[in-house]
C-alpha cells in the first residue's frame, strides 16, 4: 500500500499548490531544453553513432591500453568509462546497459563499470557549476574533487566484483573486435538517444516541481531547504546551494550534491539500466561512497595553503 500512496499524495500536492507546480514544471522543462538537451543529446547521439558504425576500436586505440592498465577494463569497457567521464549523467550508465544487453561486456564488468562510469561531465562542472560558485574555484580544484575519488572507488569495486584476476583474459578482450551482431543501425541509435532525452526531461520536470515545493516550505531554514534541493536535482540544487552559502563555504555542499547526482539522477540511471539485472541499490551505495570521498578530498584541498 505504501508505493501506490506516493503518487496519490503527489497528485494531492499538485492540486493543492497549482501555481508552484506549474512554475516548477516550466522551470524543469526550460532547464532541460536550454541546458541539458543541447549539451547532452549531441554526445548521446555521437556515441551511439560510433557504436553503430563500429568506430569503438578506432577511438580507443590511444586510450585503451592506459585505461586497461589503470582499471582492468576490456576495450569496450574502456570506451564506456571514457564516454561516461566526458559526457556526463546518465550516458555512462546507458552505454553500460546497452553493451550488456548486446553481450559485448560481461555482467561482472557491467556492474563494475556502473560503480565508476556515471559522473557529471567536465562541460557541466566548468561551464555551469564553476560559474555558479561564489568562491570561483580553479578548474583543477573542482575537477580533482569530483574525479580523484574514481581511483579508490575502482579498486574497491574491482575487488567487490572480482575484476582483473584473469589479466590474460582482460588483455585478450582489449584486442577483440565487436561482433557484427552487436552493431546497431544508425536510425536505431538516434531513436534510442531521443527516447533517453525524453525520459531525462520527464524526471527533470518532476524533480523540479519537488524542488519548488522544498524551496517554499516554511518548516525548514534556508540552508536545509538548499541541501534538500541539492539532494533532489543537481542543476537547480547547485543554484540554491550557491545562494544559501557564501564564499568557500559553498564548495563543500555543492561538491556533495554534484558527486551524489541527486535523486533525479538516480531515477534517470534506473530508467536506462532497466531490464539488465544491474542493481540500482549497488549504484546508490557507490554514489554515496563517491560523495564521501569527494568531501574528504575537498576538505583536504581546501586546507592546503595556496601559494
Amino acid at each position: 500500500m505504501t508505493l501506490p500512496a506516493i503518487p496519490i499524495f503527489l497528485l494531492i500536492l499538485l492540486l493543492a499548490f497549482p501555481s508552484q507546480s506549474v512554475s516548477g514544471s516550466r522551470d524543469g522543462l526550460l532547464l532541460w531544453f536550454n541546458v541539458v538537451l543541447p549539451t547532452l543529446s549531441p554526445f548521446i547521439i555521437c556515441t551511439q553513432m560510433i557504436t553503430a558504425l563500429g568506430g569503438t576500436e578506432m577511438m580507443m586505440r590511444p586510450f585503451g591500453p592506459v585505461l586497461n592498465r589503470l582499471f582492468c577494463l576490456s576495450l569496450s569497457g574502456s570506451f564506456i568509462l571514457l564516454c561516461g567521464l566526458l559526457c556526463g549523467y546518465p550516458l555512462g550508465a546507458k552505454l553500460c546497459a546497452d553493451f550488456l544487453r548486446r553481450g559485448i561486456i560481461s555482467e561482472k564488468e557491467a556492474a563494475y563499470l556502473l560503480a565508476v562510469c556515471n559522473h557529471p561531465s567536465p562541460m557541466f562542472l566548468l561551464g555551469y557549476v564553476q560559474a555558479q560558485l561564489p568562491c570561483s574555484p580553479s578548474p583543477l580544484l573542482l575537477l580533482s574533487c569530483l574525479y580523484l575519488p574514481i581511483l579508490p572507488l575502482s579498486l574497491a569495486a574491482r575487488h567487490c566484483y572480482s575484476i582483473g584476476k584473469d589479466r590474460a583474459g582482460t588483455a585478450m578482450a582489449m584486442h577483440t573486435p565487436l561482433p557484427q551482431s552487436a552493431k546497431i543501425s544508425l536510425e536505431d541509435a538516434i531513436a534510442a538517444a531521443c527516447e533517453t532525452m525524453v525520459v531525462i526531461g520527464g524526471y527533470m520536470m518532476l524533480f523540479s516541481i519537488l524542488s519548488v515545493w522544498i524551496r517554499q516550505c516554511p518548516l525548514f531554514p534556508p540552508a536545509v531547504r538548499a541541501a534538500l534541493t541539492g539532494a533532489a536535482e543537481i542543476t537547480t540544487g547547485v543554484n540554491s546551494l550557491c545562494s544559501s552559502f557564501h564564499g568557500k563555504k559553498a564548495l563543500m555542499p555543492v561538491v556533495c550534491a554534484v558527486a551524489f547526482g541527486g535523486f533525479s539522477g538516480i531515477f534517470q540511471t534506473k530508467s536506462v539500466i532497466k531490464g539488465t539485472g544491474l542493481s540500482i541499490r549497488h549504484y546508490v551505495c557507490w554514489k554515496l561512497a563517491h560523495t564521501g570521498l569527494s568531501c574528504l578530498i575537498t576538505a583536504f584541498l581546501l586546507s592546503v595553503p595556496a601559494r
